[in-house]
This record gives C-alpha cells, sequence and structure tokens, in this order.
C-alpha cells in the first residue's frame, strides 16, 4: 500500500498542483493508495506517526519540500517497516539533488510505482531538549540557520515561490543577516572525545548529504550512506561569507582561512549564547547543548541514478 503525506502549501501552493498530477497517473494505474495533507506545522510528523503505528509494511512517499521530509522521518515509528519515496516540491530539493531523485514530477511518479533501484540511507539524530528528530540533509547553527529562520518568516518567499524565484529569497535573507549576524563561541565535541573551541563562530554546518541551501556544498565530501556526518564551520570575520558561499557553489571554499571540514560518528554543539539552529531547513534554537548522531543505514529508500 502506498501512503501519499502531502504538502499542499509547498513552493507558495505549488504542492497541490503537483499532487493533482501525481493523482491522474495513480488513477490511470490503477494503483491502491491513501492520501494525507497537511495543514500546519509540524502535522506531516503527526501522520506519519499515526500512518506507522500500523502492524504492516507500506510505502510511504513525502510529496513537499526537504520539511515536510524532515517533518515525516521524525514521525516514523518503525523504519524497517517502511520503504520511504520522495516526489520533491520544495524550493530547494536538496534532498532529491543529493540522492539523483527525478525532480520532472511524471517521472518521479514512475520511478516511484516501477522502481529499478532501492537504496538504505544514513539519517541524522539529534536530541534537542526532550525531543528526538531526526534529519535527512544537514543540521546547522549561527548564520546559515539564520537565513532558514528569517526566509521561513518571510512573505516575499511567498511571492518569489510563485515566480518560480524563490532563491532570491535566501540570497536577499543573507544579505541581511550579514548585516546583523554576530559571531559566536561554540565547542564542538567529536566522537565523545575530541572537542574543539572557536571562538568567532560564523556558522557550523553538520551535513548527512553534500548540498544544502539549494545546491551549496558546504561537506563536498558528505555522503548519505558511509556511517559519518560531515562538519563544515566557519570562524573569523563575517566577511568571509561571500567568497566562501561562491566557493562552495564548486566545493572548494576549504582553501579559506577559517574554513574546518571534519567528520564524526557524533557531534555535540554547545554555545553560552542562544543561536538560531535548523533541521533541513526547519527554524529551531540551540539553548545549550545539542548532541547528534549518524544513524547508518536506517532508512530504506527508492533511488533515483546511482
Amino acid at each position: 500500500m502506498y501512503y501519499f503525506i502531502v504538502n499542499p502549501g509547498s513552493r507558495s501552493g505549488n504542492g497541490k498542483h503537483v499532487w493533482k498530477t501525481v493523482e491522474e497517473i495513480l488513477e490511470a494505474e490503477e494503483v491502491e493508495y491513501r492520501v494525507f495533507f497537511t495543514s500546519c506545522r509540524y502535522h506531516a510528523t503527526r501522520l506519519a506517526r499515526e500512518i506507522t503505528a500500523r502492524d504492516e509494511r507500506l510505502t510511504l512517499v513525502a510529496v513537499g519540500g526537504d520539511g515536510t521530509v524532515n517533518e515525516i522521518l521524525s514521525g516514523i515509528r518503525d523504519f524497517s517497516k517502511v520503504t520511504f519515496a520522495y516526489i520533491p516540491t520544495g524550493s530547494s530539493n536538496d534532498f532529491a539533488r543529493a540522492l539523483g531523485l527525478p525532480s520532472d514530477t511524471a517521472a518521479a511518479v514512475q520511478n516511484l510505482l516501477h522502481p529499478s533501484y532501492f537504496r538504505r540511507i544514513d539519517l541524522g539524530r539529534a536530541r534537542l531538549g526532550e525531543q528526538t528528530l531526526h534529519f535527512a540533509v544537514s543540521c546547522g547553527c549561527g548564520f546559515d540557520a539564520a537565513i532558514c529562520h528569517a526566509a521561513f518568516c518571510s512573505s516575499v518567499k511567498k511571492l518569489l515561490n510563485r515566480l518560480r524565484l524563490g532563491k532570491l529569497t535566501y540570497i536577499a535573507t543573507g544579505i541581511r543577516q550579514l548585516l546583523l549576524s554576530r559571531p559566536a563561541p561554540l565547542a564542538i565535541m567529536l566522537d565523545g572525545r575530541q572537542t574543539l573551541r572557536f571562538r568567532r563562530t560564523v556558522f557550523a554546518a553538520v551535513m548527512n548529504c553534500r548540498f544544502e541551501g539549494g545546491g551549496v556544498r558546504f561537506c563536498p565530501r558528505a555522503l548519505p550512506d558511509d556511517g559519518q556526518l560531515d562538519i563544515c564551520v566557519v570562524e573569523g570575520s563575517r566577511l568571509l561569507i561571500v567568497p566562501l558561499f561562491l566557493l562552495s557553489l564548486a566545493g572548494i571554499h576549504g582553501i579559506l582561512p577559517g574554513v574546518h571540514l571534519l567528520r564524526a560518528r557524533s557531534v555535540e554543539l554547545s554555545s553560552p549564547r542562544k543561536l538560531p539552529l535548523h533541521m533541513d531547513g526547519e527554524p529551531y534554537f540551540l539553548k545549550g547543548k545539542l548532541r547528534l548522531d549518524c544513524i547508518p543505514g536506517v532508512l530504506p529508500l527508492i533511488a533515483g541514478t546511482r
């Protein structure tokens, strides 16, 4: 049985139009399915929790952006009973980009219904206070998270998404945050042994996939099936941000001073300051400590290209 969780509001309403295309193909192929629509933040998590409470093996399909994927993964009760699939409708679609999943809706549905390639991928697990959350793409604090926070609340983003110019939201908010953000002290513990301390951290990105923010490669070696989390820490002046982003599009920003590329199975972030935090673009706050772990090969996935 196919269960679809659809975010109709993704990319300012594009999700509901994508679903109509998906539905037409499912009906034409006489596929048995059920569909659930989200209506607010965390609704996808609640739906995934209810769906995966059933005593059956199922295919769970996310129709939305990276944030929808994030919410669904945090709601799955038992990953061993679920095969996951994704039809991207978001602004960034970094999860689909990293895994070679089709961006064309019809191709994505055919890939779902007639899969030729399955893959087991890692997920990141975050312990944030009493919450346990999962992330597929990345988790970060500081400058990049501040952009996610601002974009999440931006009314301009809705307009730009309708014009298919959603990435401009992140550029505009990035420029604004460049003027407003301040470097912060941050301690990073790797695998419970080595602790690195940075006095002036611009941001830290902990990545399961190599892309975030619409194709930026802060951790160009990150792979979603290597059992590791890749970390990019940028410290020093905010003036590093402009050349950093330009070079990170090609994944060669490691040549800049103040850029540290690290790897670990577990990461603990701590700061005396309250910092903006994101998981797959979804906004949170870092208050004190945050523990992140890689869970190897936990998610069975209908994949795209090898």
